[in-house]
């Protein structure tokens, strides 16, 4: 029986060894194996170790970062665009287009991009020529419409008045330009220096402020159209004032009002200025204006001349009638001495006649109030 069974055995074994299904031996001895389980222990322990130091030095790179540099845009950051177009229209609905050689936004200020060499083309009015603005640099904010021109500007309107400033903020929706540094312009009022400026009401009013000066040239008259009356003459004319405000046709000038012409100098606190519309048109466009036609000064005039010397709360000429009237205790002085106090002089600039009326003190007050009084260019 256990012969047998030892057979049995042995006969298993060989069996499963042809198989490949019994190890007959130990790959490793009992120490070799636990030697073996010792290094995978240990290696464990490193790993877990390792792991450990890891996230420490996370957090301690984490707590180191917290409260130190913040990130934001570096404002010097930029997009520049090279011949970009901007368009829109005018509150009226007139179109406008501005370009230039390049534009560049900030990161700090995204509605706003800085301009070389801008040029702004505009519409005054329905049907007309374009006007345009130039200048050396600029910025403009496409978000209000609102252009800033820095460097040699250059406006030029399609009425034919140009000017030149250092500085031009244009209002474009609002169709409104405002500077404020000096300005020069050249048109059909002649031309104008000022210390600070503004363009409104479409373009169509120019306002010279904070001093300006101003240099009229008229067309030579002859004939029946001459007077003998300065203002009514054919000589330049020298303007000076606080303000002035050219509107077409019309100039009005205020504070220290100074005007000089052939010798004669009218001076008050505030004048308008009439010119002759030599096209006749009803509005501003293409307007030339001719010689001056009527004068409306108040406040503390004077007309001086080397021949008298006129003064009135107000004085007031009329081209078309050759008549200048002075009202508000007129004084009238002539370098011989002789003085005349009324309540008003009417003075015909053609025949050199003064009447007077109202109370009148002076040895030229005779019966029937007229007296005649040597002016410029009058007839003895």
């Amino acid at each position: 029986m256990t012969a047998t069974a030892t057979i049995s055995t042995t006969a298993d074994r060989r069996v499963s060894e042809d198989l490949g299904l019994w190890e007959p031996k130990r790959a490793l001895t009992l120490e070799a194996a636990l030697a073996h389980t010792q290094r995978i222990k240990i290696m464990r322990y490193v790993l877990m170790g390792l792991s450990a130091l890891l996230v420490v030095v996370l957090i301690w790179q984490f707590l180191s970062d917290r409260g130190g540099a913040d990130f934001v845009n570096d404002p010097t950051e930029s997009v520049k665009m090279v011949n970009p177009r901007y368009s829109g229209r005018t509150g009226d609905g007139l179109p406008f287009y501005l370009i230039a050689d390049t534009a560049i936004r900030r990161m700090q200020d995204l509605d706003t991009v800085l301009l070389a060499n801008p040029v702004l083309e505009f519409v005054r009015d329905e049907g007309v020529s374009t006007s345009s603005v130039i200048a050396k640099t600029g910025a403009y904010n496409d978000m209000e419409k609102i252009l800033e021109l820095r460097t040699d500007v250059y406006l030029e309107t399609d009425d034919g008045n140009s000017c030149d400033t250092t500085h031009a903020r244009i209002f474009n929706v609002e169709k409104r330009i405002e500077g404020d540094e000096a300005i020069s312009c050249f048109g059909a009022f002649g031309t104008v220096n000022g210390q600070s400026y503004a363009i409104e009401d479409s373009y169509r009013t120019f306002i010279f402020k904070d001093g300006m000066t101003a240099d009229l040239n008229q067309e030579r008259q002859t004939g029946e159209e001459s007077s003998t009356f300065a203002f009514g003459g054919d000589g330049p004319v020298n303007v000076a004032a606080q303000t002035g405000i050219y509107q077409g046709d019309k100039t009005d000038l205020r504070g220290d009002v100074r005007v000089v012409q052939d010798g004669a100098v009218i001076t008050s606190d505030q004048m308008d200025i009439f010119r002759i519309r030599e096209n006749g048109r009803s509005d501003t466009s293409s307007v030339k204006l001719g010689a001056i036609r009527r004068i409306v000064a108040t406040g503390n005039f004077r007309y001086k001349t080397d021949e008298n010397d006129i003064r009135g709360a107000k004085g007031v000429y009329e081209r078309d009638k050759n008549i200048m009237t002075v009202t508000g205790d007129v004084v009238v002085v002539q370098p011989g001495g002789n003085r005349v106090r009324a309540e008003k002089m009417v003075y015909n600039t053609k025949t050199g006649t003064i009447r007077f009326s109202g109370n009148c003190l002076g040895r030229d007050c005779n019966g029937d109030g007229r007296t005649r009084i040597v002016l410029p260019g009058a007839e003895n």
